[in-house]
């Protein structure tokens, strides 16, 4: 009788062991799914600023190019991309600058002299913004974020402006 009994509380402590070895083995799939998620996140989001700082600036510039009221203005000390539409016959403008390591985007009547940098949306984290034009089709569009990774484009301007 005692051999049976023994038998019986070492089968329980197997079933135990086996359940406890499960438990650890299953946390440790959980943390390194985890993990990789983590990863996975960390380099979407890094893609999605720089796919983000290219793309808003090219699509504000396409946006402008039908009437091809697109300029580069010094303003704030800094070359600035300046949009220009027309609302009812008044004129408007859309600066594109940096200020404060952010990408901002300020809109404003074009009449206006006293605009100031921090009035503008924060739009992207940035290091550098420059804008220049290579040709007068073409602008140069160079964007430091604030990872440091330089992002530089090519925008051509399809309107002949006014």
């Amino acid at each position: 009788m005692k051999l049976s009994k023994k038998s019986h509380v070492i089968d329980a402590v197997f079933i135990l062991c086996l359940m406890f070895l499960f438990v650890l083995s299953a946390l440790a799939v959980i943390t390194i799914g985890a993990n990789i998620y983590k990863k996975n996140v960390s380099a979407m989001s890094d893609n999605y600023s720089r796919r983000i700082a290219c793309a808003y600036v090219t699509e504000k510039v396409r946006q402008a190019d039908d009437q091809g009221r697109i300029y580069v203005e010094d303003i704030f000390d800094q070359h600035a991309l300046v949009l220009q539409d027309e609302i009812d016959g008044a004129l408007y403008n859309t600066y594109i600058y940096s200020y404060d390591g952010y990408l901002m985007e300020l809109y404003a009547r074009a009449d206006l002299k006293d605009i100031y940098p921090q009035s503008g949306q924060k739009i992207l984290e940035i290091t550098s913004f420059n804008v220049d034009y290579v040709s007068d089709s073409l602008l140069s569009v160079n964007l430091i974020l604030k990872d440091g990774v330089d992002e530089s484009m090519f925008i051509a301007r399809k309107s002949e402006g006014i």
